[in-house]
């Protein structure tokens, strides 16, 4: 039994595409393909000195409950004004109920 309390933050995931304006221009457009709410883990400082990485390494941990939408590793994910890459996908124990989507912050 998956407790719902512990999806209490929403996330956005988007996909982008460039389309071109009335003058010629590209812009990037953000294309939602999904809302909800998510349990949100990130690495601890100490626990990347411990095992030696580098602080690049640091991923954050999105868990939600099994979309519809198929999930894929060129969409991007919006929660509290950052943007993420995804880098995993996990189906947890292959059981269809949660997705655990590990993450990277985009610093440009």
């Amino acid at each position: 039994m998956i407790n719902a309390g512990k999806y209490n933050k929403k996330i956005s995931i988007f996909k982008t595409m460039k389309i071109e304006d009335n003058d010629g221009f590209l812009l990037k457009e953000e294309n939602v393909i999904l809302e909800t709410f998510a349990s949100v883990k990130t690495t601890k400082g100490f626990t990347l000195i411990a095992s030696g990485s580098d602080f690049e390494k640091a991923y954050t941990n999105f868990t939600i409950r099994y979309p519809k939408t198929e999930i894929t590793r060129d969409m991007l994910i919006k929660y509290n004004s950052k943007i993420y890459t995804i880098e995993y996908l996990n189906n947890i124990d292959e059981e269809s109920v949660e997705l655990e989507i590990q993450a990277k912050e985009v610093t440009k």
